[in-house]
């Protein structure tokens, strides 16, 4: 039988007018009752622009019968606004001015609702109305069960004997992980909550816990006042601890959240969230205020702010502060594990060819062995820098000014104070000569004027100049072998000239010189300006690549020296330091991989004396299936120059494993060779489906330069997921038969 169609509309206003003018065709048409033609199409007159929007009707069969009822039959299929619904039988009375549905039916609001019923009596809109023995479904990701469900016109709903949960319930395993019976449930759609009376959760079918009411978010919905997932966590300084966070939203761009936490052992905290967002940015305000036992002060805690702002002409405003009470604070709470707090506050503009910033930047050290009080705690920022085109090359041009200050006001070191103005201008071209030689060319001055307090040793002010020259020249050669694979060969020789007049200036930024494959050609070899590359100076190395499409691997090498016309000054010990002597170290790097998820990489610095190694970090990472595996080895020795009394040697390792059933875990250590003890053990375990996300993670830390002590943490971490927020896994959605 052909399908009909019809559009249903007319001048008539109230709830039934979407339909009515179907019904009053057909009994204007047929006195008796009659099948309409399986080819007719049934059309009302148009209504008025602002009149309702009228609905669709398709079916097998339409007629109305003796009462005057109209009655639809065989996969009906009604649209009204962007409400779809699908049923067996559908019987519109109009002197009740209500729709009789039998299914199995389908209502679908959208993608984000869907309706599944056995029978309903609703209103012509298909908003309002009863429904029988049927199970909603929020967001693709929460399913409600309910023995009836009652809508009203302004969205809210009641649901009587409901059961709900995220998680599938198939036939050979009927019973959900977790659900949630109550014997009724408030649906309320423009509010996106859901509050369940007499509610009791079950795990696996057994009930867990009683609440005569529970309130919980809408699947979809992010900003319902109420109580967040609980956390939990186990310390051997704290105790278990248990918190619960409370968000307030404050209007649609502000919101609030408290975390209240107590622990067996007495600690009494509270944290705080404050969020603000507006249409160019938005700014974060947060910490916490804790009273334990741990140490004499009544009351500890740690605040931060971070901001984020795009202002006009191109200017972005960031901002990024952490303060503590106290050296142990953060690392005793898990805030963070950094042994040095920075912030800042920043604001900056980047263009093409341009770029500006002002900065404001602070310092605090948690090592137990620094005084703060002789560090650069406090800096100041400005700099600027433009790009020309000027003879086929690049032409940059920068100018600026900095300085930091110490507490101290003793001489020297643990007091100096230094402010810094600069004026820089550099120019670099690069071309290709005959035969592929790659050629490079580049000129660089600087002037730095510097006033210098609270330290007799240097001049004050001090004005600066450097000269710098440049030309580097690379080959690169190619080649495919008979198996595909590309081999690429290029040797580099860099020549570099450098004058300095006036007198030295202090080294207070550049105390950690490195030589790796990153810099070993770079112009500015260090990350400071204080101490300068100086001297005349030859770079050279020789890069090998090979790629093999055919099996996988790729390898890349560098192996690399500096010559200088005399050593560099101020290292100590100089033959610790692989840019100490006239000559450094040979730098050696390479890194071999493979598309199956093998990688190698290694770096390390060998005294050309006594061909020890001076420095070396490897790293060997391994992703094959389910297993993930990374461990690095990192050597670096004791140096006066670099603050370091002891040889570090450490070797890390982590292990992940994921299992086919949800389950993952984790295992890892950091290993201090050279003193032969642990610094940090962790392990964890997680379990992810379709409904539930589960972690425990362990952390053994022992003693570290800011927390005197050794302490073991638990954290345990439980969501439920598809309510909320909170979006489901995909990990073993399917039913199996």
């Amino acid at each position: 039988m052909n399908r009909i169609g019809g559009r249903i509309g007319n001048r008539a206003t109230g709830a039934g007018a979407g339909l009515r003018s179907l019904a009053l065709i057909g009994a204007t048409l047929m006195a008796t009752p009659a099948i309409v033609p399986a080819t007719a199409a049934l059309l009302a007159s148009a209504r008025p622009a602002a009149a309702q929007v009228p609905a669709t009707l398709m079916a097998d069969q339409v007629y109305v019968d003796e009462t005057g009822r109209l009655i639809a039959t065989g996969a009906v299929e009604i649209w009204h606004g962007s409400i779809r619904m699908t049923a067996e039988r559908v019987s519109y009375d109009r002197a009740n001015d209500s729709l009789l549905l039998n299914g199995p039916l389908t209502i679908s609001d959208g993608p984000d609702t869907v309706l599944l019923a056995d029978a309903a009596e609703l209103s012509p809109s298909l908003r309002a109305g009863i429904v029988t023995s049927a199970r909603l479904v929020l967001d693709q990701q929460f399913q409600i069960s309910a023995a009836r469900i009652e809508r009203g016109t302004n969205r809210v709903s009641q649901m009587d004997q409901v059961l709900a949960s995220s998680c599938p319930v198939c036939a050979t395993n009927p019973t959900p992980l977790w659900e949630i019976r109550a014997e009724r449930v408030i649906h309320d759609e423009p509010g996106g909550r859901l509050a369940f009376d007499h509610a009791q959760f079950r795990i696996a079918g057994v009930p867990v816990f009683y609440l005569p009411r529970l309130v919980l978010p809408a699947p979809g919905t992010n900003r319902l006042r109420g109580f967040l997932r609980p956390e939990f966590t186990m310390d051997s300084d704290l105790g278990f601890t248990a918190g619960i966070p409370y968000f307030i939203p404050l209007g649609e761009r502000q919101d609030l959240t408290l975390t209240p936490r107590v622990s067996t052992e007495g600690m009494v905290s509270l944290g705080f969230r404050w969020r603000h967002a507006s249409r160019r940015g938005g700014i974060e305000i947060g910490g916490q205020v804790s009273r334990d036992d741990l140490t004499a002060a009544d009351l500890r805690g740690y605040g931060y702010v971070r901001a984020l702002f795009h202002l006009q002409n191109d200017w972005v405003l960031t901002a990024d502060v952490l303060a503590a009470s106290d050296r142990t604070y953060l690392e005793t709470y898990s805030i963070t594990d950094d042994a040095r707090l920075h912030g800042h506050v920043t604001l900056e503009r980047i263009r093409r060819n341009e770029a500006q910033r002002l900065r404001a930047l602070g310092f605090y050290s948690l090592r137990a062995g620094d005084i703060n009080a002789r560090q650069p705690n406090v800096a100041l920022q400005a700099e600027s820098e433009h790009h020309y085109t000027l003879g086929g090359g690049d032409l940059a041009l920068s100018y600026g000014a900095r300085g930091f200050e110490r507490a101290s006001t003793l001489d020297g070191r643990a007091g100096r104070d230094v402010a810094r103005a600069h004026v820089e201008l550099g120019w670099r071209r690069s071309g290709v000569l005959p035969g592929g030689l790659l050629a490079t060319a580049a000129l660089n001055g600087r002037v730095d004027h510097v006033r210098i307090d609270d330290d007799i040793r240097y001049l004050d002010p001090v004005t600066r100049g450097v000269a710098q020259a440049m030309v580097e020249l690379r080959w690169p050669w190619m080649r495919v072998d008979s198996g595909g694979a590309r081999h690429v060969i290029e040797p580099v020789v860099q020549v570099i000239s450098s004058e300095r007049s006036g007198e030295r200036l202090p080294n207070d930024d550049h105390t950690m010189p490195e030589l790796d494959a990153g810099n070993l050609f770079a112009f500015h070899r260090y990350v400071g300006t204080d101490a300068p590359d100086d001297g005349s100076r030859v770079n050279a190395g020789l890069r090998w690549a090979r790629h093999d499409p055919a099996s996988g691997w790729s390898t890349e090498a560098l192996i690399g020296r500096i010559w200088r016309s005399e050593p560099l000054a101020g290292y100590h010990p100089a033959h610790l330091q692989p840019l100490g002597r006239a000559t450094s170290d040979w730098l050696l790097a390479g890194r071999v991989s493979h598309t199956d998820g093998y990688a190698f990489t290694l770096r390390m610095a060998i005294d050309p004396e006594t061909r020890n190694l001076s420095r070396g970090e490897t790293n060997l990472s391994w992703t094959r299936g389910r297993t993930d595996l990374s461990t690095t080895y990192l050597y670096v020795p004791a140096s006066r120059f670099e603050d370091r009394a002891v040889d570090l040697s450490e070797w890390s390792v982590d292990i992940g494993r994921r299992f086919g059933n949800g389950w993952s875990t984790t295992l890892g250590w950091d290993y201090d060779i050279g003193q032969n003890l642990f610094a940090t053990a962790r392990a964890g375990f997680a379990f992810v489906n379709e409904c539930l996300s589960f972690e425990l993670t362990m952390a053994r830390r022992f003693v570290t330069a800011t927390n005197p002590s050794s302490s073991t943490r638990f954290d345990m971490r439980v969501e439920l997921l598809g309510i909320g927020g909170a979006a489901p896994s995909d990990a073993g959605r399917t039913c199996r038969t």
